[in-house]
């Protein structure tokens, strides 16, 4: 199988009406109506009261007891960066109330994810008396049922997942809140778990089982594990990023400006930032060793404490990044063995670790538009899919249920497990599944283009133009913008391992503009762009401070020779996902 092929879609809609420049081409590519742009760039921001949640109010009854009669709590987190800036605001709010709280965040090689008996015995023996459950529980139907006698549970989660009949059983719980539970009401369900969870903070604050600025204090780490769960950033998502970012630029706690730091993210951070800098650091003690590591720094009251915790989570990214490298490159080997037409990619190894087969499953999708399911093949074999359009991961888990012990997830992504005995059975029945769902859709990776620009255009006061759109993310991503017919200047890497390329552009006529573009991790590309060669580019524009001058440079996205028309054709930069 060869990667799938690249198109590049050019916006052919006018500008929005009233709108000019870039930002009303962007506007108008993206179908945006005039009403959606004054809420967008006039800085109105969602907020729903939390009180409306289904569940909210019996679950902030059966805390407030506990914590007015002084019981012992237990936050019980996931192990993911959502997970753990959930479980840590919460902790971190109900401390302020004077609460005698247990945070506990499973491992995902010894337990895996959701809620487990074991860890409720266990803590039901070290005296907690209530469970809050953040980002997992919906699922445990028979855990929650089984929960020891006289343990109160109350869940908050925003996963669902029906059974293979399509019912949706709930557990039996003192309250359940969960905007995706049948018969909820409240406007907006698209809440990480950190954003159920903050909601959960809000309405606890509200009825005084807090103390007053709560909220405010746990808003960042709700940004945090909204953004590094890929939700999608409009509604209510978009106000909790937009608060979360204002109050890690104007006070950060100790756990968060020490992993900024570390991440070396300088000034005013962005979504982009916590996307790719932050949120992957925060992961990393969960796929490496123990998500607990991430739960102290983010519950770190000193940048002392904070400090030596973040430069550890570094180390665990480094090691991370290795892994992922040694094992995407053996899974690319197998991968060229498989047909151009096949389904689905569906490859396990035991040597694979089983914290990094999801981002291997990433990679692998959309560098060949195929849905892709990577599997660590231990003692029990647990795996993470990622899928591509047209494709919904647990209807196709559905079909190929036979095999399987546990599934779950989003349309996107998904995890599940089986005997590895089992493996072959389940590559025939979910490649059969996928089929189903593809039906005749051809592969390729669609780069859609917001706004063709000049070279000349690209000035600090165009980045403030396009700065209203932020925060960016997903369901709401960055312009990308394309510059045709630029002309290589020169070419450089830069980096403490000369790992980075910046490539000079110049207009193609002797015109005097000139850009600046960069590629991270590609020093191998400037061997594709000698001096003088004419190329189209696709890029983000960033807006760069240093020394107190603001300078704009090309991140780029992909790059072709240049040419007078748009068509699928092997470029010279790999996937998207490899140079952002």
């Amino acid at each position: 199988m060869k990667p799938a092929p690249r198109r590049w879609a050019f916006a052919d809609a006018a500008a929005l009406p009233g709108r000019t420049g870039v930002l009303g081409a962007v506007l108008g590519a993206r179908g945006v109506t005039a009403e959606a742009a004054q809420r967008l760039t006039g800085g109105d921001l969602d907020h729903h009261d939390p009180l409306t949640l289904r569940g909210m109010p019996e679950a902030v009854v059966a805390i407030g007891v506990a914590v007015s009669e002084r019981r012992r709590l237990a936050v019980y987190g996931d192990y993911d960066a959502d997970g753990v800036t959930a479980c840590a605001l919460l902790t971190q709010a109900l401390r302020a109330a004077g609460a005698d709280v247990v945070a506990h965040i499973p491992n995902r090689m010894a337990e895996g994810y959701g809620l487990h008996a074991a860890a409720l015995a266990e803590l039901h023996a070290r005296g907690v008396e209530c469970v809050v459950t953040v980002d997992c529980g919906t699922s445990g139907v028979e855990v929650a049922a089984g929960r020891p006698q006289g343990l109160h549970l109350v869940i908050t989660d925003h996963h669902l997942a029906p059974a293979p009949d399509g019912r949706v059983r709930l557990p039996e719980v003192d309250a359940l809140v969960n905007p995706k539970q049948p018969g909820e009401t409240y406007p907006f369900d698209a809440l990480a778990g950190a954003g159920v969870a903050w909601k959960l903070v809000e309405a606890l604050e509200a009825e005084r089982v807090i103390p007053p600025g709560c909220a405010q204090s746990a808003i960042a780490l709700a940004a945090l594990g909204t953004v590094a769960d890929m939700m999608p950033l409009r509604g209510e998502n978009r106000s909790i990023v937009t608060r979360g970012l204002a109050a890690l630029a104007e006070a950060p706690s100790p756990g968060l400006q020490a992993l900024l730091s570390a991440a070396g993210v300088r000034g005013r951070p962005r979504a982009s930032d916590l996307a790719f800098s932050v949120a992957p650091r925060l992961n990393a003690a969960g796929r490496m060793e123990d998500a607990e590591l991430a739960l102290r720094l983010c519950l770190a009251e000193t940048a002392d404490a904070a400090a030596p915790l973040a430069e550890q989570l570094c180390i665990q990214n480094e090691a991370r990044k290795l892994a992922v490298a040694r094992a995407l490159a053996e899974a690319e080997t197998r991968v060229a063995g498989l047909p151009d037409d096949a389904p689905a990619i569906v490859l396990g190894d035991a040597g694979w670790p089983m914290g990094i087969v999801g981002l291997v499953a990433g990679r692998l999708a959309e560098r060949y538009g195929r849905p892709t399911f990577i599997a660590c093949l231990d003692a029990e074999a647990r795996g993470s899919a990622r899928s591509v359009r047209g494709v919904h991961l647990v209807q196709a888990l559905d079909r190929a249920a036979a095999p399987l012990l546990r599934y779950g997830g989003h349309a996107l992504a998904a995890g599940f497990s089986l005997d590895p005995a089992r493996w072959e059975e389940f590559s025939d029945l979910i490649s059969v599944a996928v089929a189903e769902q593809l039906g005749d859709a051809e592969r390729e990776r669609v780069f859609r283009i917001d706004a063709t620009v000049e070279l000349a255009a690209l000035t600090p006061a165009l980045a403030a133009e396009l700065a209203v759109l932020e925060p960016c993310g997903q369901g709401n991503p960055e312009p990308l913008l394309a510059v045709t017919g630029a002309r290589v200047l020169a070419t450089t890497t830069f980096g403490a391992e000369r790992q980075h390329l910046r490539v000079l552009l110049g207009e193609a006529s002797t015109g005097p503009a000139v850009g600046e573009a960069i590629a991270f991790n590609k020093p191998g590309l400037a061997r594709h762009l000698p001096q003088g060669r004419l190329v189209d580019v696709l890029f983000a524009l960033e807006l760069d401070r240093w020394d107190g001058i603001d300078r704009v440079r090309m991140r780029l996205r992909d790059l072709r020779p240049a040419r007078a028309e748009a068509a699928a054709e092997p470029a010279c930069v790999p996937e998207r996902a490899a140079v952002a």
